[in-house]
């Protein structure tokens, strides 16, 4: 029964090794007082070294680097019951060590060097044959009284001592259990037989060096199963990254890297979104762990709470503290983590020093008064919860943990950070930050100003401080080194790009209330501007030449309602305008966008008419552009198309091409004019249209008053090739008998129109004499002449016409344009000359009459007796 007894205080005491994460020398009373001291994992040579109470009764020197044993080193402990010197490198024992040690029931030297050879033992021990069954990190061999006695069924679980103790011993094999439940047997029968051995099955087996345990609901025990030394060890010497995530396992983290000491080449392990906690006892003047090669640790989404106990392998580099409950970051964590280079910890709360203001003088209060103190955020190192940082962090990400500013020490110590995330804190001035600084991201905060010492920070390339305050953006207050910058939803009004920002290539500065931008002469590496959701009203046409380089333009949820020529660089290949008053798009301003191949566009303020053709027909049917939003379009104008889809607006090359509508007006015109031309032609419209206009222009050259007493009998009209016979018969016949006969060679005022002087002389004689030959017909002066005379006739009604046919004029032979002629040979007596000489005499006379009579009244001529027709035979 004490064999068993002592085997079970073994048990106990290694588990208490586990809690303490195997480097705590701790005396941790139990019901029994029982006095237990650890000195593993300390690099000891020799036992003695440590310096051990001679009262111990149980001692733990494994995982050292002891090659010897002597009896000085165990001289005086005579009431040690337990020792452990297993994974070491023992190669001798004196004779007669363990003699005198009348107490001792249990002796593991298991993992040593293989010759080694144990003689002088005391008669009530003796050496059990060496095997590997031992527990997971118990590892060790009995000298026991007898190998029978160590056969002996177990004692009742009621005897046993069972505050703090292990957990229940499954199988048949004694295995210690990292669990503070009380004592339980798994079997009424348990054996300690070392020999007995797990299934090679319950090993974790990695994955090209990784082993996936995430969303296995594994339990501890089944996590200690698969991480066992003993039967596992081939595969953990195999493994470089280890998950365990998403399994609600609950420990806490010293126990857990207990489990983890045989995974000798492990570099990551990811045990996020569990419920592990921290250790509850403070560890930190032996936390050493063996592991050299860990690097990267995911604790986050956890219940870590603290951070004051927390004891982790400083080889690690990157660590993930998100979301794990942590208010802040104490003192000693520089100094447990020295190599850390990244460092997560977004998602908690950080709590800060509060302390109300004090007066030396107190007021004197009336009874029933409340005060109320004014409580502030001290600014001195005693207030902030980041009380420490390893120098070495390179990567920091804090963000959304109630930081409202930064210690004073952190520019002058994070000389190697390279990267900070201060997102969604409620800082309100810019901290001052190290000069290594070359990414930070401080959005969503209320920062108000960026001021002038922002510049020292000389190494910064991309600054993130959107969603903030800032009315004013200086850009001589910025790093030279900027090449990114999102300043998005602040309060800037204006926006001035001067070339102090050389190397600039992405800014954005969305959500603002800019309404006018200034762009400098030069920002020749700029590729990238995004400038939504402002309220930019226009932008300056030389505004696309200052960015010779950008490649993307965001200039959504704006009041833009013109891009006019030269406002968008031709080197844009993504461009987003929608969400603006854009009414149009042109080709004049977009067609130059030749490398473009995205663009977004959305809006309900277009004007579907022919300003929007080319857009409709044209390039939305580009193949190499992608336009997004397309489908959206709607337009605000004509009122009777007011919501309907741009893409349906029917707006046809007919309907919109100024060219072609002038092509078609001008063939039409020309059509028109042909026919009219030709009608013209045919039915002699040109002759009437002179004719009109002369008459025209005489009519206003005639006198007001016709003369009574006309100076001439008559007016010859006649053609020119008629002008012999007319001035040599006619003429001289006419004035040797005593008539006055106006000549137009001879009585057409000089100086004077012909047309008007061809007027005075029809209105001023008695008769007209018209000369009718084939040459008559042909000429348009005697047509006028004609004209005239017709026309006086109808105003006076008087027939005062009298015409002689020359030659003779067959009706079909007269053209349609002398209609009027045709119609006076058909109603007007006329007279024939002849070339006989007799007949002559009777045409002289009856001309002579004529001329005599007085002009009788047109109807009556028009409605006398067929007999007033008549034809001088």
């Amino acid at each position: 029964m004490r064999i068993l007894v002592g085997s079970l205080y073994f048990c106990f005491i290694s588990f208490l090794v586990s809690r303490t994460n195997g480097f705590l020398t701790l005396k941790r009373p139990t019901a029994h007082a029982f006095p237990f001291y650890n000195y593993s994992y300390l690099n000891l040579s020799s036992v003695s070294e440590a310096q051990a109470p001679k009262t111990a009764k149980a001692l733990n020197f494994s995982h050292n680097i002891i090659e010897k044993i002597t009896k000085r080193d165990l001289e005086g402990f005579d009431a040690l019951e337990v020792l452990d010197l297993s994974y070491n490198q023992i190669k001798d024992i004196e004779p007669g060590v363990f003699e005198n040690l009348l107490s001792l029931v249990s002796v593991n030297l298991s993992f040593n060097d293989k010759k080694l050879f144990v003689s002088g033992l005391p008669p009530h021990l003796k050496v059990l044959p060496t095997s590997k069954a031992s527990g997971s990190l118990q590892l060790y061999k009995y000298f026991d009284k007898s190998s029978e006695a160590a056969l002996e069924p177990s004692a009742p679980a009621e005897e046993l001592p069972h505050s703090g103790g292990p957990s229940v011993l499954q199988n048949v094999n004694l295995r210690p259990r990292r669990s503070t439940d009380n004592l339980q047997r798994g079997e009424k029968n348990v054996t300690v037989s070392p020999t007995t051995t797990l299934s090679p099955d319950l090993c974790g087996a990695p994955t090209n060096g990784i082993l996936n345990l995430s969303n296995s609901k594994l339990s501890e025990e089944e996590l200690t199963l698969k991480l066992d030394p003993d039967m596992c060890q081939d595969q953990l010497d195999g493994m470089l990254q280890l998950d365990i995530s998403h399994n609600d396992l609950e420990m806490d983290l010293l126990s857990l890297f207990i489990l983890f000491l045989p995974l000798k080449n492990v570099e990551s392990i990811d045990a996020s979104y569990n419920k592990l906690t921290i250790n509850v006892q403070d560890v930190e003047a032996i936390c050493k762990f063996p592991f050299n090669k860990l690097l990267f640790l995911n604790i986050s989404n956890n219940p870590i709470n603290s951070l004051d106990t927390l004891c982790l392998p400083s080889t690690i580099k990157v660590i993930d503290l998100s979301f794990t409950n942590i208010s802040q970051i104490p003192p000693n964590f520089a100094k447990k983590l020295a190599n850390l280079e990244n460092m997560y910890v977004q998602g908690n709360h950080f709590i800060y020093t509060v302390r109300p203001e004090t007066s030396n003088a107190v007021p004197n209060l009336p009874p029933g008064t409340v005060r109320i103190n004014a409580i502030s955020f001290v600014r001195n190192q005693a207030g902030t919860p980041i009380e420490s940082l390893p120098k070495k962090v390179k990567h920091l990400k804090m963000s959304n943990c109630s930081i409202v500013e930064l210690p004073e020490w952190f520019a002058g110590r994070m000389e190697e950070l390279l990267f900070l995330d201060l997102s969604s804190n409620r800082i309100s001035v810019l901290p001052d930050l190290p000069t290594s600084l070359q990414h930070l991201d401080i959005s969503n905060s209320d920062i108000k100003v960026i001021p002038p010492s922002f510049k020292a920070v000389s190494n910064l390339t991309i600054f993130n401080i959107q969603n903030n305050k800032i009315t004013d953006m200086h850009p001589e207050y910025f790093p030279l080194t900027l090449t990114k910058c999102d300043i998005s939803k602040n309060k800037l009004n204006m926006l001035s790009l001067t070339d102090a920002l050389e190397k600039l290539n992405y800014l954005n500065v969305s959500g603002n209330l800019i309404t006018r931008l200034e762009p400098a002469s030069q920002l020749s590496a700029l590729v990238n501007l995004d400038s939504s959701h402002n309220l930019i009203s226009e932008l300056p046409d030389h505004f696309g030449k200052s960015l010779p380089m950008l490649k993307y333009f965001n200039l959504s949820g704006n009041k833009i309602s013109f891009l006019q020529r030269g406002s968008l660089p031709a080197s844009l290949i993504e461009l987003d305008i929608s969400d603006n008053a854009i009414t149009t798009i042109v080709e004049d301003t977009f067609g130059q966008l030749t490398s473009l191949s995205v663009l977004t566009v959305q809006g309900k303020h277009f004007f579907c008419n022919c300003d929007l053709y080319w857009f409709v027909n044209v390039y939305i049917h580009n193949p190499h552009l992608q336009i997004n939003g397309k489908r959206n379009l709607r337009c605000s104008f004509p009122p009777d198309r007011r919501g309907s889809l741009v893409e349906s607006s029917n707006l046809t090359l007919l309907h919109c091409s100024l060219g072609i509508q002038m092509a078609i007006t001008a063939c039409v015109a020309i059509l028109v004019v042909l026919v009219l031309t030709g009608l013209c032609w045919r039915f002699d419209g040109l002759w009437y249209v002179r004719m009109g206009w002369y008459w025209c222009m005489a009519k206003r050259k005639q006198y007001e008053k016709r003369p009574e007493d006309k100076p001439f009998d008559a007016f010859i009209s006649y053609s020119e090739q008629d002008a012999n016979w007319t001035k040599e018969n006619l003429l001289q016949k006419l004035e040797t008998d005593g008539f006055k006969i106006c000549y137009h060679e001879r009585d057409f005022k000089p100086g004077h129109p012909v047309l008007g002087n061809i007027f005075y002389c029809i209105e001023n004689s008695h008769k007209v004499l018209f000369v009718l030959s084939p040459s008559f017909v042909n000429s348009c002066w005697c047509q006028y002449e004609l004209y005239f005379a017709e026309h006086r006739v109808l105003n006076e009604n008087q027939d005062s016409l009298i015409m002689i046919v020359l030659e003779d004029l067959p009706p079909n032979s007269v053209p349609q344009k002398f209609s009027k002629l045709r119609k006076l040979l058909k109603r007007k007596t006329y007279l024939k000359w002849s070339p006989e000489e007799h007949k002559q005499k009777m045409f002289w006379h009856q001309l002579a009459a004529v001329l005599k009579t007085t002009n009788e009244p047109l109807v009556r001529a028009e409605n006398g007796p067929a007999h007033d027709m008549y034809e001088m035979e």
